[in-house]
């Protein structure tokens, strides 16, 4: 058949996206994900079904459980009268305390208190000794591996409580919540409760406790310190006695005798000055010549002061008597006699009062140098005075340190006394809520949990189908095929449902149903070759291959060699798989020499050719219902490799093209042998046909750069085994069924080779 003149169209190699998809992740993009999620339908209500089940069958089992709250605020109390009197109001709590007061009531030792004051240890709920066991328990203890009956351990019966118990600060408050969790409403709400309770009574006692010990420990030291100020005093008084040191007035006697003795020196060193002052003032006046009458001490003299009143009166008569008398007068005379015995007289006392002012300084001398010496000598006694008062001292100040502690001492006793009794019942925490036994469990809520599995099943339902399309091995349509390898899509081939399949071979689908599905996916893949080009010509030399084997390459390379020859083109099939041969299978043949024979140099073409009829075997040597030759792959070589790849094969296939239109080659998996590679090469164009989402990507990936290396992307990839149902569900571009028309036969005659 001549070649037909159609307008050129793109080869395979040309036909790949040359832009790739913005919207797409690696190989998938979003709307295929989400196409293949919907596309798994089942499997969403499947797994949603099975999650609601085991949520219904949870719920149904499961053993409800009650979480009940008690509340406690921590806060000093202001009115404690151990507290009354304080200038500053009492510290409150800071973050590190209630976090310090968590720890209490999450102690071991408080909950064990706890457990024994409410014989939860008596409660098979918290003590797992006194659970029946399971039934692996059963056989542990029948066979000597647990004992029947265990001991109750107060440690495991304390994790169970702590592992049911919660207690937390309230966010911006100093109130401690307690939370309690049990299978009985009751306890739920008694434990909390009692647990505040005990901490409470526990903070209590250890208040009770502290000042008790202190008022303990006080008593011991005030005891002592009462012996040591009895001792200190009497040490005081003992060395009193014995260096003389007496107090009187806050000074001892040599002190005060000291201060007398400073203070009668100066007073008599002042009148020693004064005395000395008077009779030198008297001396200098009787030295000068000058009337020593008008000294003061002279003046103020009684008698000489009478002695002057009657020499002024005597002078004052003679003043009278001359001027009526002569000087010689006998009472003149007599007057002036008189005058000369007062001067006399005044003189004597003048004298008398010197003298006295001599003696009165003599004396005051006589007194200060007695003053003095005895001022000296208790100087000298006040050295040894002095040590002994330092020793006096010391000893002093012992006794007073030690009476002044043991007074803070005794004032610390009584305080401690009184807050003990006026603060017996204050703590610093008090109970602002109580847990009230509840009437609804609070897990599981059944309204809420409900609504939560089905969110959760619909969720999981998802991931499921999302995982597994995001997992899945192999491509499911054109788009992911044509975005991850850049090679041309060449269409789909149906899968043949073992209940529909009419034929044992899939070939004999296109001879006995040539409108059916399968016969149209080949056909597709006619048209794709039909009009893949090769430079300047049609493509004529097919090679069919798969990545590895069980992927549909026999079936689709003798389908569409059948489809090629029922169109009327001179075709051939050359079954190039020494390895496992099975185009003669799929065609109904018996099996006889072929390709390697032909290779080999044992066989002619016209021994290899199987085109006219043979002997009446229960195979046929030809395909008289298509018209199709064959050529097997006949007797195996043992360098298939080599024997594809030489001069001879490259000669076989020019001999073909001269007589056949269409040369479709069926060789090996590509990732089983070079011969496909080989074969590529050769080939005008590869069909690589690919089981529809089982082989792996990147399986087919890897046999893509092998073929595209050697055919320069001369690669198309078809998809085989479709399962059409579950495919129209990720695409629109399924093959449909068309209705048409009887077909007339026609035949064409097969040239000659």
């Amino acid at each position: 058949m001549s070649e037909t003149q159609t307008n050129p169209i793109v080869s395979f190699g040309d036909r790949r996206r040359t832009t790739p998809d913005e919207n797409a992740i690696g190989d998938l993009s979003p709307w295929e994900i989400l196409r293949g999620i919907w596309a798994r339908k089942e499997i969403i209500l499947c797994a949603f079904a099975g999650f609601m089940a085991i949520a219904v069958f949870w719920l149904a089992t499961v053993t409800p459980t009650y979480t009940v709250e008690a509340r406690v605020m921590l806060s000093p109390r202001a009115g404690e009268i151990s507290t009354f009197d304080a200038e500053s109001g009492p510290s409150l709590p800071d973050s590190e305390t209630l976090q310090s007061e968590i720890q209490v009531l999450t102690s071991r030792a408080l909950v064990a208190r706890l457990i024994a004051d409410l014989g939860l240890a008596a409660n098979p709920e918290f003590n797992p000794a006194l659970r029946s066991p399971g039934f692996l328990g059963r056989i542990a203890v029948a066979f000597g591996m647990r004992e029947r009956n265990p001991q109750t351990d107060i440690e495991e019966i304390t994790d169970v409580v702590l592992s049911r118990l919660e207690v937390y600060q309230k966010s911006g408050s100093r109130v401690i919540a307690i939370l309690f969790t049990s299978v009985d409403p009751r306890m739920a709400a008694i434990i909390p409760n009692r647990l505040a309770e005990l901490y409470i009574a526990q903070q209590i006692e250890q208040r009770s406790g502290v000042n008790n010990e202190a008022a303990k420990w006080l008593a011991e030291q005030i005891a002592e310190l009462r012996v040591k100020v009895q001792e200190s005093e009497a040490a005081v008084e003992a060395f009193r006695t014995k260096s003389g040191l007496f107090l009187t007035n806050g000074s001892t006697l040599p002190q005060q005798q000291l201060t007398e003795l400073n203070s009668q020196l100066s007073t008599a060193e002042a009148d020693r000055a004064a005395a000395q002052a008077k009779l030198g003032n008297a001396r200098d006046l009787l030295a000068s010549g000058n009337a020593v009458n008008s000294a003061a001490e002279v003046l103020q003299s009684p008698l000489i002061q009478n002695l002057r009143q009657q020499e002024v009166a005597l002078r004052a008569q003679i003043a009278q008597m001359s001027e009526t008398l002569l000087p010689s007068h006998p009472r003149v005379q007599e007057a002036e006699a008189n005058l000369a015995d007062l001067q006399t007289q005044i003189e004597k006392e003048v004298h008398k009062v010197i003298e006295a002012l001599e003696n009165e300084a003599r004396v005051a001398t006589a007194r200060v140098n007695s003053l003095r010496a005895s001022l000296n000598r208790l100087q000298r006694r006040m050295g040894q005075l002095n040590q002994d008062e330092v020793k006096l001292r010391a000893l002093q100040r012992d006794a007073d340190t030690n009476r002044a502690l043991l007074e803070s001492f005794l004032l610390r006793y009584q305080q401690a006394n009184a807050r003990a009794e006026a603060d017996a019942q204050a703590a610093n925490a008090r109970i602002v809520s109580r847990a009230q036994q509840p009437a609804d469990p609070t897990f599981p809520r059944m309204g809420s949990a409900i609504t939560f599995a089905t969110l959760a099943g619909i969720l999981f339902a998802f991931c499921v189908a999302f995982l597994i399309e995001v997992f899945a091995r192999g491509f499911r349509t054109g788009d992911q095929i044509e975005r991850a390898t850049g090679m041309p899509f060449l269409g789909l081939v149906p899968e043949l449902e073992p209940k529909t399949r009419r034929n044992p071979h899939p070939a004999d689908e296109v001879l006995h149903d040539p409108s059916g599905l399968y016969a149209e996916a080949i056909r597709s893949l006619q048209g794709h070759v039909l009009l893949a080009r090769v430079g300047e010509r049609h493509a004529r030399v097919v090679l069919v291959t798969t990545a590895q084997p069980g992927e549909g390459k026999t079936a689709t390379a003798a389908s569409l060699a059948r489809v090629f020859a029922m169109g009327g083109y001179r075709t051939v099939i050359v079954d190039a798989d020494m390895h496992n041969p099975t185009v003669h299978e799929a065609l109904d043949m018996r099996r006889l020499p072929g390709l390697a024979d032909l290779l080999v140099g044992r066989a002619a073409f016209q021994h290899v050719i199987h085109r006219h009829h043979g002997h009446a075997e229960p195979r046929r040597r030809r395909d008289t219902a298509s018209h199709a030759h064959v050529i097997q792959a006949g007797t195996p070589i043992s360098n298939t490799t080599a024997a594809l790849a030489s001069s001879q094969m490259q000669w076989v296939l020019t001999a073909l093209q001269q007589t056949y239109d269409y040369i479709i080659i069926d060789s090996p998996a590509a990732l089983a042998t070079a011969d496909a590679q080989v074969l590529a090469k050769l080939a005008d164009v590869t069909v690589l046909a690919v089981k529809w989402s089982e082989t792996n990507r990147k399986t087919v990936l890897r046999a893509l750069k092998m073929l595209s290396a050697a055919s320069s992307r001369r690669v198309g990839i078809l998809l085989t085994q479709v399962n059409l149902r579950r495919y129209r569900r990720y695409g629109s571009d399924a093959i449909e069924e068309y209705p048409v028309q009887a077909p007339v036969a026609r035949s064409r005659r097969a040239r000659a080779v």
